[in-house]
């Protein structure tokens, strides 16, 4: 814990427009200290680094030092759960945080190899509209209307999984053990499915994080 406040006390000059050396787990944690000054509702970082004169400086060029694969929903902005500001995170978001889009994965590919960033982090949400809507299709043996549909079906295997084990509890708890297996195989997908993403792993200039955002909480759990 003594490392994320150190680091918070930093991220200013880490967070510059020049290209500097923030190591994968130096980026994790800064992006967590950020979320606590979240929850406490002390965000001011973000502010400080919005500035016009921060907004000038990046016109030369950015160098975020993570990557963020979220959800679309309106209620996940990954700038403010973080409290970070321009050009300090790279972010892709699309219902559901999935991955199968090549867009999405040339995207991640570029913020790694182009842009210098240390950490990637698919980032689920608790009550995720579209792992719900993803359960309840299974369920009926229906699928949604065209192009939906696609969301659905990259969804399905984690919600396949789940209900393979015959879980016990209420809709709302097996969906939320569905919205975590959802964050992990997306994981997994992006090292399997990106050549240059799995490199960078190897060579250990990138960390690859799972992690869930609690609606009601503020709260980002990194998971297993």
């Amino acid at each position: 814990m003594a490392l994320a406040g150190s680091l918070l006390s930093v991220a200013p000059t880490w967070a510059s427009s020049t290209t500097t050396t923030v190591t994968p787990d130096q980026a994790l944690g800064m992006l967590m200290a950020g979320n606590r000054e979240f929850v406490k509702g002390e965000i001011d970082h973000l502010e400080k680094m919005s500035t016009p004169a921060r907004r000038t400086e990046l016109v030369a060029g950015q160098h975020p030092y993570a990557i963020i694969l979220t959800c679309s929903d309106s209620r996940v902005p990954p700038e403010i759960l973080f409290d970070k500001g321009l050009g300090e995170i790279f972010v892709a978001r699309v219902a559901g945080n999935i991955a199968s889009a090549s867009e999405l994965l040339g995207s991640i590919e570029y913020g790694v190899e182009h842009l210098g960033a240390s950490l990637i982090m698919v980032l689920g949400h608790s009550k995720c509209g579209a792992v719900t809507a993803t359960y309840d299709s299974h369920v009926a043996g229906t699928m949604p209307p065209k192009n939906i549909d696609s969301l659905v079906k990259a969804i399905d295997p984690a919600v396949t999984e789940v209900l393979a084990t015959n879980p016990t509890g209420t809709k709302a708890e097996v969906v939320e053990e569905c919205i975590v297996e959802n964050v992990k195989k997306v994981a997994e997908s992006i090292e399997v499915n990106s050549p240059i993403v799995k490199e960078y792993l190897e060579l250990g200039k990138v960390k690859l994080v799972k992690a869930k955002y609690d609606l009601a909480t503020g709260v980002v759990t990194v998971l297993p």
